[in-house]
């Protein structure tokens, strides 16, 4: 009996395997998440809240403006996801790709404004660069106003 329950398992699992999807998860780019880009909040070591110190992107925004923040987020955006890494991935034969946007992304509120602009051509450019080379997007609106769990990974942490 312990045999055939084990056989069956295994079939089991091995049809799972057959069907399982390859993916991958961009996260840091539109959503930033200190542990994810420590390097983007380095700027802010050694200031006291009154200074301005960026935790997550609402506050890396708020602290930086519009024009410094949006000129480090479009430098991050260019280098952080490439056409050369979409089509190592394509060649490693990842099929889907999940890829993390704030609310803001495409109706920037609060000091989002000016800081994100590019945003969603830069969204737009990584939608065609997938699918020219025949990987899906799962586009995961992952943090929405005001925060949905209090953690820098819903765009504004809170008691920081």
């Amino acid at each position: 009996m312990k045999n055939t329950a084990f056989i069956a398992s295994a079939v089991l699992a091995s049809q799972a395997a057959a069907k399982a999807i390859v993916g991958t998860n961009i996260g840091g780019w539109m959503v930033l998440e200190p542990w994810i880009t420590p390097s983007l909040f380095y700027r802010f070591l050694g200031k006291t809240h009154s200074e301005g110190v960026g935790v997550d992107s609402y506050t890396f925004c708020e602290a930086l403006g519009p024009v410094e923040g949006n000129a480090v987020l479009r430098a991050h955006w260019d280098s952080w996801v490439t056409e050369d890494h979409i089509k190592a991935l394509a060649d490693r034969q990842v099929e889907v790709v999940r890829l993390p946007i704030g609310d803001w992304t495409l109706t920037p509120y609060g000091p989002y404004v000016g800081c994100t602009d590019g945003a969603t051509e830069k969204i737009e450019w990584f939608l065609d660069t997938c699918a020219k080379y025949g990987l899906k997007v799962l586009l995961d609106v992952h943090a929405l106003k005001d925060s949905q769990n209090g953690f820098d990974n819903s765009g504004k942490a809170s008691d920081f």
